[in-house]
């Protein structure tokens, strides 16, 4: 005796229900903080409109995960946590504000919009490493002008913050103190570019 098409289909609904069940745990997803004191005072203020591009980065930085380093050359990503949208976004979001909590003249907004200046920037490290038990971030920073044409040096930017745990919030916690110690630099150093 063969089954009927609404056996088949009921037994298909049963075993993809059990596999929902049965899948990956729920990861639970971490924001970065809000700007705090990165910027309060400006070495002098912003002369004309900033646009903050979104930084680069690659893979397994450019995306919702979180990084830990286990070696020199070894990457992980944290089972039990993710970041609520793609890291380069919520950095981008971070420099912006950063820039809105210093200046005392001129506007921020992102790239895309018509500015005087862009803040072109590149994520090189966002991770825990547990070798030295530290959050690290380390982004790469250059201003240009309205054209795209390089204005001054570029600069690379980094900061470390205590790491003893690697748990979902320790992680993101020191990940995002060392975040914002480094995006007081680059406010700071782009403030005097332009």
């Amino acid at each position: 005796m063969t089954p009927s098409r609404a056996s088949l289909s009921l037994i298909l609904l049963a075993a993809l229900a059990l596999a929902a069940c049965g899948g990956a745990p729920q990861r639970e997803s971490f924001d970065l903080g809000g700007p705090g004191d990165v910027a309060r005072a400006l070495a002098r203020p912003l002369r004309g409109t900033l646009a903050v591009a979104e930084p680069q980065a690659v893979q397994p930085i450019d995306s919702d995960r979180i990084v830990v380093r286990t070696g020199p050359n070894e990457v992980a990503n944290l089972a039990e946590a993710q970041w609520v949208d793609r890291l380069p976004r919520l950095v981008q979001a971070r420099l912006i504000a950063g820039f809105d909590i210093g200046r005392r003249a001129g506007s921020v907004v992102r790239a895309g919009m018509i500015a005087d200046h862009v803040l072109s920037t590149e994520i090189r490290r966002f991770e825990i490493d547990v070798t030295t038990s530290e959050a690290v971030v380390e982004i790469a920073a250059r201003m240009l002008d309205s054209r795209g044409a390089p204005v001054g040096q570029g600069r690379v930017f980094s900061s470390r913050a205590p790491a003893p745990h690697s748990t979902g919030a320790a992680a993101t916690q020191a990940l995002d103190e060392a975040l914002t110690a480094t995006v007081g630099q680059i406010v700071r150093w782009a403030a005097a570019q332009v």
